[in-house]
């Protein structure tokens, strides 16, 4: 009797996240061993980051602070100058190992000066990780709950931890200390700041963007099609209003270090303008101009679609989640390990399948499609995390073209945009049916 009530399917998957996390504990440890110890333990993981290790020079900042041969090489283009507080942070002369411009803004250092700056370098940097997991974690469990989709969790909790710990992308993430789990963080409380029409939760998400500068692009996209799609004058209004907040608290955090900040922008506006393209920018394939207009494109093509589909915004998550793709190609320095910013599409991909189910209509054609539409939808975004995850491994066992990759996310954010015309096809359908 006892075994007619075990529930199958539940315990088949609490073996399987069971066993696939201890392989990524096994990970987790060596690479964190050597974060801290700078003792090449970080060989040793099952799969090899996607670059190879970069370690901290010695001289006499990186040996007081004890981080020669450690990894994290892109925190410490945080650490070092907010350590020593230095006037020369946007320059060619940062206290940076690498002596590398940070581009990264005077709040993030202000920050990091008074709290992982602390710490010797080591500890700082696998904090630095563990905080952004800590802070994604926290907000994926309240998000699920807002958006009542519980269920969904640990699920999207697996997919996540598979492809920061398992995968090449994902570990090299984590080797090199980047900071792209704010992004994602960024865009999916900016998104349930929308959704719900929370105040807080775009204060929240414009102070995670000002930790990243490269989530500003699709923040801005985000923001002009929640306007464009306001229904009347007086909805109009509240939306502008509300969504002053955004850069009310940018140009709030900005102030505060005017002088850095202005040297912050202006070494922005240098590399985006001058600098060569690195391995994942849209440069590489397009001309440079017709890529720094890309915001303003993707806007359109998305006005077009309000235009003839008034809905609500929840409804045009696909099309963001095609846009986040598309902004991880923005930069000029764009590089593969940023596809942890995608994270966010996860609950609020399952939110829109949630929201978009309905009954089969009488229509044979249109009912096929409401039915196996949103679950596509989410099985491909999952796809492409995973394939995005591990992309060049894939490109060099079968010997494809570098710009490949490039291809792949065009083609993928191009099939994520033509889902929502299918759907938003479908409920024409149906009320022509009507």
């Amino acid at each position: 009797m006892i075994i007619k009530h075990i529930n199958w399917k539940k315990l088949a998957f609490f073996a399987v996240f069971i066993l696939i996390h201890c392989a990524i504990a096994y990970n987790f440890y060596f690479l964190a061993k050597d974060t801290i110890n700078g003792d090449s333990s970080g060989s040793r993981t099952l799969v090899k980051p996607r670059h190879d290790f970069m370690r901290v020079p010695g001289n006499d900042l990186t040996k007081e602070c004890n981080a020669v041969n450690r990894i994290s090489a892109d925190f410490a283009q945080v650490y070092f100058p907010a350590r020593v507080s230095s006037s020369k942070t946007y320059t060619s002369e940062s206290p940076d190992p690498w002596h590398r411009p940070s581009r990264y803004a005077p709040f993030m250092h202000t920050v990091c000066h008074y709290t992982l700056c602390k710490l010797q370098y080591g500890y700082a940097s696998i904090l630095n990780i563990l905080i952004q997991l800590l802070l994604l974690y926290i907000s994926f469990i309240i998000a699920f709950r807002i958006l009542n989709i519980e269920k969904y969790l640990f699920p999207s909790i697996l997919l996540v931890n598979i492809c920061l710990f398992l995968t090449p992308v994902g570990l090299s993430w984590f080797e090199r200390g980047q900071f792209s789990v704010f992004v994602t963080l960024a865009y999916l409380w900016l998104i349930m700041g929308i959704i719900k029409r929370n105040p807080y939760y775009l204060v929240l998400s414009a102070m995670f963007a000002y930790l990243k500068w490269t989530s500003f692009p699709f923040v801005c996209v985000v923001v002009a099609l929640w306007i464009l799609n306001s229904k009347g004058m007086k909805e109009l209004k509240g939306n502008i209003f509300l969504a002053l907040v955004i850069p009310a608290t940018i140009a709030i955090l900005f102030m505060s270090s005017i002088k850095e900040g202005i040297s912050f922008v202006n070494g922005l506006y240098v590399q985006e303008s001058t600098f060569q393209p690195a391995e994942l920018s849209l440069i590489l394939l397009l001309p440079r101009h017709w890529v720094k207009a890309l915001p303003l494109i993707l806007v359109i093509i998305g006005f077009l679609h309000i235009w003839r589909n008034r809905a609500e915004f929840a409804f045009l998550i696909p099309y963001l989640a095609a846009v986040g793709i598309m902004s991880i190609l923005f930069p000029t320095l764009a590089y593969d390990y940023s596809v942890p910013c995608l994270f966010c599409f996860i609950p609020l991909l399952v939110y829109w399948a949630e929201r978009t189910r309905v009954q089969e209509s009488g229509n044979f054609k249109t009912g096929i499609i409401q039915k196996y539409l949103p679950g596509f939808t989410i099985f491909f975004f999952c796809f492409f995390l995973l394939v995005a995850s591990s992309f060049n491994s894939i490109a060099q066992h079968y010997k494809w073209q570098e710009k490949s990759i490039i291809h792949f996310y065009v083609a993928c954010a191009i099939i994520l945009m033509g889902s929502l015309l299918i759907s938003s096809g479908v409920k024409k359908l149906q009320a022509h049916d009507l």
